[in-house]
């Protein structure tokens, strides 16, 4: 048994055999983990493990470990509104992160946008765009341009250029935001923007061109 204690979020559970479920776990230390919870359906609080809560964690050392025990920490009363954004974010860390290696900064993150979610009235794309910039980011595929501030002008149009950033266009394209828009992208002024639909476009297509041949079935529903 390995008793150390482990921080650790539920992103996806799938059933294994009858009555045991394998969980995702994001946890700080070691990322994403998967494990086992044997005789899970016949468990009286079976309800409780669910997305939305903290759980301390104990598991066995194995490749597939067995969660030995858990507790519940703290846990976020997600409006209903949000709980496809939750669905969304598990399927993003799931397909775009490697498993087995720290995520202290990405759990941080998400912990921070349980809360937030639990709380704020927002448009569901200012969530949204919010944690993929923050999440591309950590995992090396920050948003960014070549020009300097002072090259950016308000009304003029950008597009974003997997090698380079975003950059200036002359004529609109259904992948376009304007330069007030790009300031407040690069300022994480995430609140002030009107242009969430093509903000989303954009982030989609950079998501969609990390992932490869994994597909975001999310994209669907979100």
């Amino acid at each position: 048994m390995n008793s150390d204690i482990i921080q650790s979020f539920i992103i996806h559970s799938r059933s294994y055999g009858e009555t045991s479920i394998i969980f995702d776990m994001l946890t700080p230390q070691n990322g994403i983990i998967s494990v086992i919870l044997k005789g899970a359906k016949k468990r009286k609080d079976f309800a409780q493990l669910h997305v939305g809560k903290e759980f301390d964690i104990q598991i066995s050392k194995a490749k597939l470990p067995m969660l030995l025990k858990y507790e519940v920490g703290d846990s976020y009363l997600i409006q209903k509104k949000h709980l496809l954004v939750i669905m969304y974010f598990n399927e993003l860390m799931l397909r775009l992160i490697p498993k087995y290696q720290p995520q202290k900064r990405l759990y941080s993150i998400y912990k921070q946008y349980l809360e937030y979610m639990s709380k704020t009235d927002d448009n569901k794309n200012i969530i949204i765009i919010g944690f993929e910039l923050l999440l591309l980011k950590n995992i090396g595929y920050a948003i960014n341009t070549q020009l300097q501030t002072s090259e950016i002008n308000d009304e003029d149009l950008y597009t974003y250029d997997y090698l380079i950033g975003f950059k200036k266009i002359n004529t609109k394209s259904s992948l376009h935001i304007t330069g007030i828009t790009l300031k407040k992208i690069l300022n994480f002024d995430i609140n002030s923007i009107t242009e969430l639909e093509n903000v989303r476009l954009i982030t989609r297509n950079i998501i969609t061109n990390i992932a490869g041949d994994k597909t975001i079935k999310s994209f669907d529903i979100i």
